[in-house]
């Protein structure tokens, strides 16, 4: 939308005069953090060369009042080729609309302000006011993975093409919002490890030329006319919870859950029979226990479409990893499997006009060069089917090596 560079430039403006004051009123003095992470991966795609880079920096500013209460303010950037204009309202290639913004920045260049916020932490819990991805995304638990980009779900790097299985609940992807966590372990007991958080976002972008369009490969409608530059949706609100528990003592098992609901109210200028509010489900699992961890996760949503008996669009993936550590000279093995189912119900609801079933599975090692660096190689199949009259059904081979960095 129009007015969210200028909440933006207020926001950004608001936390930095916050802290630039802060020092008259602080216990400690301004600290600035930072943080960043990249990625390279370069492999062979049914004998064809392909390459992808990936990279973010954060830096955090903070200061603690006399108080206790501590203020913030965080900028991320961000470069990465693969990552579309909008995140997904359903898969990849199978949602009719994607969601909410990557970040601020022209929609031809690799490299964008991924988010910009203010943040208030202290006893109430903490506050977050900016552009940053929701609860949804922050609580998620998909399938483990030692890779950073290269993955069956969640990936940033994708080099068959074909990948559609998404299982993190991330619609409203890092448009302006306000979320609200309450403090760590503040029910005690049994629920002492349970965190909660909601976010809302009061409106996602504009769809705009191509901007709620798949991304390609999906036979829209015999007609092609589905969608419309004034489609669009608001008031997203976003709801997760992860717990985590030690069980069987210090050296028993690590059970970590995360669950979230995002739900979107359809605000389209021009009224269609095609769309409808948007809500989607998800849910994951992961169980540790000495470098051993198996786990999954998955999503269920309607992918903002009207008239579905049921959600329209199902993902799930499933993994397991084991690391002798992430000390230099240790090495990480995984396996992992994906799989999403995508349809539309035309006149007959067993022959949807529209579908496309996704499966994903990757095997893989790592080696622990050193203090955040490492290195892999991995082998993915892909396998999708669509209706023979989009192309029928696709398939790809990779072997990929990814290199990565986290300081």
């Amino acid at each position: 939308m129009k007015s969210e560079p200028k909440l933006l430039a207020l926001i950004v403006a608001g936390a930095s005069s916050a802290l630039s004051i802060a020092p008259a009123v602080a216990a400690d003095s301004v600290k600035i953090e930072v943080k960043g992470e990249a990625s390279a991966a370069a492999g062979l795609v049914d004998g064809d060369a392909k390459a992808d880079a990936d990279a973010e920096v954060r830096v955090k500013g903070s200061t603690v009042l006399e108080n206790g209460l501590e203020l913030g303010a965080v900028i991320e950037g961000r470069v990465d080729g693969q990552q579309p204009n909008q995140l997904y309202g359903g898969g990849r290639y199978s949602s009719l609309l994607i969601g909410g913004p990557r970040g601020v920045g022209p929609l031809t260049s690799d490299a964008y302000v991924q988010g910009a916020y203010g943040y208030v932490r202290g006893p109430f819990g903490q506050l977050i006011v900016g552009r940053d991805h929701g609860v949804g995304r922050t609580f998620a638990v998909t399938a483990p993975t030692i890779f950073r980009s290269a993955n069956v779900n969640d990936w940033r790097t994708d080099l068959s093409g074909l990948n559609d299985v998404h299982t993190v609940n991330d619609f409203s992807g890092y448009s302006t919002k306000f979320t609200y966590l309450p403090p760590a372990n503040f029910l005690g007991g049994a629920l002492g490890g349970l965190q909660l958080g909601v976010s809302y976002s009061p409106a996602l972008a504009h769809c705009g030329k191509d901007l709620c369009a798949p991304e390609d490969r999906l036979l829209i409608a015999p007609n092609g006319q589905l969608l419309t530059e004034a489609s669009r949706w608001n008031d997203v609100v976003e709801a997760a919870a992860y717990y985590q528990k030690q069980v069987g003592g210090r050296d028993g098992v690590l059970l970590g859950v995360g669950a979230s609901y995002v739900t979107a109210n359809e605000d389209a200028l021009v009224q269609t029979p095609v769309f409808d509010d948007y809500r989607a489900y998800a849910i994951g699992l992961n169980l540790g226990f000495r470098g051993l961890t198996v786990g999954g996760s998955v999503k269920s949503t309607n992918s903002g479409l009207a008239d579905l008996d049921q959600d329209g669009y199902l993902a799930f993936d499933a993994g397991i990893t084991f690391k002798t550590g992430e000390d230099k000279g240790d090495w990480g093995v995984m396996l992992g499997y994906g799989q999403s189912d995508a349809e539309i119900a035309g006149p007959v609801a067993a022959q949807p006009l529209i579908f496309r079933d996704t499966q994903t599975a990757q095997a893989g090692v790592t080696y622990f060069v050193g203090r955040g660096i490492t290195i892999g190689a991995a082998a993915q199949y892909v396998e999708s089917t669509k209706p023979a009259t989009a192309g029928g059904q696709e398939e790809a081979a990779t072997v990929v090596i990814e290199s990565s960095i986290k300081f």
